[in-house]
């Protein structure tokens, strides 16, 4: 192993245990209640080394944000062929069931503009992915961009509402609404472009 390879283990190492340490915090006390001390402690890292990594306690949580996100789409890349069938929307109500615990504490938070702003990404970047893999007419980019834009921020808004609400119904019935609710908005938009 190159020694910039153990550097770079050692770094993922490290940020891993501080956001490990927030996020055992945050399930004990509110986000604005917990000082980059407690974080360091819980760690075990030194204060140093914490600004090594990050500025402030926000860029770890959003750091673990990112990471959660890039899993995600990972875990979606075999259904973005699949925005026609549905598959796509019930897997990503599945992934969002799987974090719902600590989903549902950010959303209580005071941080919830973090998850809020990335749940809305992750929505669209995963739209836009299978839309692009899918065979739709040819329209202009512009139109694609506001389709995408109303349909991450209907499931966006959908997601948060079923974590609000306690998951009443189970992911498959999410994913099925949701897809009830796309289909007649994007067929429209596509007839409406071929005529």
């Amino acid at each position: 192993m190159s020694k910039k390879d153990s550097q770079d283990m050692r770094v993922r190492r490290t940020r891993k245990w501080l956001q490990e340490a927030l996020l055992s915090l945050m399930s004990q006390k509110p986000f604005t209640k917990i000082a980059i001390a407690e974080i360091t402690d819980l760690a075990e890292v030194s204060r140093p080394t914490f600004y090594l990594h990050y500025r402030t306690k926000d860029e770890v949580l959003e750091d673990y944000l990112d990471s959660m996100y890039r899993d995600f789409m990972v875990d979606m890349q075999p259904y973005l062929d699949s925005i026609i069938q549905g598959k796509m929307a019930v897997k990503l109500f599945e992934q969002i069931a799987d974090q719902a615990v600590f989903l549902r504490s950010l959303i209580d938070s005071e941080v919830s503009y973090l998850v809020m702003n990335k749940l809305y990404k992750y929505c669209f970047d995963v739209i836009k992915s299978s839309i692009n893999q899918a065979s739709f007419p040819v329209i202009d980019e512009t139109r694609w961009d506001f389709v995408i834009a109303s349909i991450a921020g209907s499931v966006y808004a959908m997601s948060v509402r079923w974590l609000e609400m306690n998951m009443p119904l189970p992911p498959k019935e999410m994913g099925d609404l949701t897809m009830q609710l796309i289909r007649p908005g994007v067929r429209e938009v596509l007839m409406s472009n071929q005529g």
